[in-house]
């Protein structure tokens, strides 16, 4: 009779045992990524049926940010983990360890771990050309006498223009101080109006699409140290992207901040020509940025559409 019992015990101790094991039975773990570019990953799971599983974000691989995650239950006791991350080291890297958690089916507190295995990633950087040497199209040409003339007189006169332009640019703009002086308005204020006076700069017109972009990007990161006191003036796109998340203010607004981002590398690093709806709806993105996370009410100036 005893040993009866002391079977069903057993027997009741294993199969509540059972119902916490978790294992990481495959993975697809890339040894190769490009740098700022999307990174996927895939993880087989299998665990006892009834209970839910959960990925740990609080250990992922350092130096990887994770942009999305997604699950499939691939039956009643394996599941599937698909994982974006985006790599913002260069060079030698480990993908470290993923850990999965076994949870009840109301999702109280975790009962067993599985973790991955590490993998040793290369991240190199995005190469744009296929081309590997350059060649001049034809030998270099030295001007005579004459010519050397004329191109003094057109310099001269690009110094005079653009001596004019920058003039009348500080004409036209609005009081900030004088020069040298801090600038004491509100970081809205100053952010807003800085777009204004970029959009009537004349750059758009004149094709200098990456020189436009260079421009309204450093609007941004001033407005981040005037309104949050971040210096973000060398921060790379994923770093500035990474330090916005710890802003509260600013959580509903990633998305849209995540898009701007990525359209304006493009036309930085890859040459991409935006077109002139695509530049507006930039615009209105920093603009609406600014006055949604302004401590004071703003009234927004759009900008113009043709």
């Amino acid at each position: 009779m005893k040993k009866g019992f002391l079977l069903l015990a057993v027997l009741g101790c294993g199969g509540w045992l059972a119902a916490q094991e978790i294992h990481v039975t495959g993975q697809q773990v890339p040894a190769a990524a490009s740098f700022a570019q999307p990174y996927d990953v895939r993880f087989e799971l299998s665990h006892t049926p009834g209970y839910a599983v959960a990925l740990d974000t609080e250990h992922l691989p350092k130096d990887f940010d994770l942009l999305q995650a997604s699950s499939q239950t691939l039956s009643p006791g394996t599941a599937a983990y698909d994982l974006r991350f985006l790599p913002f080291t260069l060079g030698k890297s480990t993908f470290t360890a993923v850990t999965f958690t076994l949870q009840g089916p109301s999702g109280e507190k975790a009962l067993a771990q599985g973790t991955s295995r590490p993998q040793a990633v290369e991240i190199k950087p995005v190469q744009f050309f296929k081309e590997k040497t350059l060649r001049d199209i034809r030998p270099p040409y030295i001007p005579g006498n004459g010519w050397i003339g004329l191109l003094c007189v057109l310099i001269l006169g690009l110094v005079v223009y653009f001596a004019w332009r920058f003039g009348r640019k500080l004409r036209t703009a609005p009081a900030a101080g004088l020069p040298g002086e801090p600038d004491t308005r509100p970081a809205d204020e100053i952010a807003l109006s800085k777009i204004q006076i970029l959009l009537q700069s004349g750059l758009w017109e004149q094709a200098e699409y990456k020189l436009f972009y260079l421009e309204l990007g450093d609007i941004l990161r001033e407005y981040f140290w005037r309104r949050f006191g971040l210096d973000v003036s060398a921060d790379t796109s994923v770093e500035l992207l990474r330090r916005a998340r710890k802003l509260p203010v600013m959580q509903p607004l990633l998305p849209a901040l995540r898009g701007y981002l990525d359209e304006a590398d493009l036309v930085k690093f890859a040459r991409a020509i935006p077109t002139e709806m695509q530049m507006h709806a930039q615009v209105q993105t920093l603009q609406q940025l600014v006055r949604r996370t302004s401590p004071r009410p703003v009234e927004l100036k759009e900008a113009p559409h043709d």
